[in-house]
This record gives C-alpha cells, structure tokens and sequence, in this order.
C-alpha cells in the first residue's frame, strides 16, 4: 500500500511538470501544448531527458537553465510539488476501493492545480480547461450517480446564479468571467448542499489571505488577488469533508 502511495507522487510530480508546460503554452497561445518537446522558456532551447526529471533536475542545475545559465522560477518545482501531494492527499482520502472513481478525483485535482497556477501567475482561468473541465464533471454527475438531480441542480445554480450577478453587476472588476465557470464545476462537483461549505471556506480563506496581505502591506485595496485558488480549495475541502463540517456545524446550533 505504501508502494502505491510513492508511485502515485512520483505520477503527481511527472503530472506537475507537464502542467507548468501546459500553463506556458497556453498563456503563449504555443501550438502543441500536448505533445510539442519542452524548451527553455528564456532562451528557447529545447530541453533533453536529464533537464525534465521532476524537481531533481531543478536541484542539480541549481535553479538556472542548462544551455543559457539564466535563472529558473521556483514557480515549476512549486508546482510539481503540490501535483504531487494533491495525487497523494487524493489517494489518502478516496482510497483504492473504486479505481474509476480515483481516477476521477485525480483528474479533479490535476485541474485544480494547473488552473489555480495559471491564475496565480496571469489573474485569469483558461477556457481551454475550465470548459472541458465543466463537460467531465457534469457527466459525471448525471451519469456517475454522485448526487440525485435536485442536488446537483440546485448545486450548480447556486454559484452560477450568484458569480454572474456580481459579474455583471461590478461589469468584471469583482470577479472575471472564469470565476463564473468554476462555479459550474464547483456546483456539478459537489451538489446540494456541500456547495455552501465550498463557498463560504473559499470566502472565508480569501479573506484571511487579504486582510493578511494588506496588514503587512504586500497588497493595497486596488490589487488584483486570484480567487480561483480559493475557490478550488474550498471545493477539495468541501469534496472530502463538506458532510462533517455541516454535521458539526448544525451540532453547534
């Protein structure tokens, strides 16, 4: 067992070196963003085997290109590593029982990171993701059995509902259009009523990360933060954990 759980890390670390690949191309607009070799992106070098080793190849060439001596951002072996414990914390918590539906989170939380990256890095969400993304997840919901249609029909009105009246009402400046389409896959994810845990952590974590930020400083009123990360924080969070948290909280009251 404890065999599986390194073979899936190191699959995580591979899976996070392929998104910061991904991520590049897709901001660049590149072509063969699936299957085009991977190449320096300061001097344009394409890289060998030796140069992709997930986070060792960082190590060893002391966060600098191979070919062109410039310096490598920690953002990519950042990224490998949260691919890397996303797989392992999802296998953790889904466990081997059902592989299809392992398969399925893993795929969920593949998504979460690169996106959650990507809108770190740029302030916006791919649709080149977040739109297949949406069609996955919603088959998944009609045809996996993961929820009853009234679940995931009022889960997925919910945040579409209230992200599109604040997108249209603030005309884009609270929150982009791509927040709208991960309310979608938050909704069809988790259903009634684990999309109100989702929503409040995100919030309730945002908060935290601005009030934090502007305290010290790092942040004004008029800086842009990336909600995406909240968001798909608070829907792993509510995935796992939404029916305890709403048991202990309607215990409390």
């Amino acid at each position: 067992m404890v065999l599986l759980y390194i073979i899936l890390f190191i699959i995580g670390l591979a899976f996070g070196s392929f998104a910061s690949v991904v991520i590049h191309r897709l901001h660049t607009k590149e072509g063969g963003w699936v299957l085009g070799r991977s190449k320096c992106p300061k001097c344009d070098h394409f890289l060998s085997a030796r140069d992709l080793i997930p986070l060792i190849s960082y190590v060893i060439s002391r966060f600098r290109c191979h070919y062109c001596d410039k310096k490598i951002s920690r953002i990519y072996p950042l990224l490998e590593l949260s691919m890397g414990g996303g797989f392992l914390l999802t296998a953790w918590l889904t466990g081997f029982e059902n592989p299809l539906l392992l398969l399925f989170y893993l795929v969920i939380t593949f998504v979460f990171v690169m996106v959650s990256f990507y809108d770190i890095l740029f302030q916006e969400i791919p649709d080149e993701i977040s739109l297949p993304t949406i069609a996955l997840v919603g088959l998944a919901g009609l045809f996996g059995h993961l929820h009853t249609w009234d679940s995931l029909l009022v889960g997925f009105t919910i945040p579409v509902l209230f992200f599109g009246l604040l997108f249209l009402g603030s005309g884009g400046r609270w929150l982009g259009g791509g927040d709208v389409r991960i309310g979608a896959i938050m909704g069809l994810l988790l259903g009634w009523p684990q999309i109100i845990v989702a929503l409040f952590l995100a919030y309730f974590l945002g908060s935290i990360f601005s009030a934090i930020g502007l305290l010290t400083k790092r942040l004004n009123r008029k800086s842009p933060i990336p909600f995406g990360p909240f968001l798909f924080i608070g829907t792993y969070a509510a995935l796992f954990w939404g029916v305890d948290i709403l048991n202990w909280y309607f215990g409390l009251i």
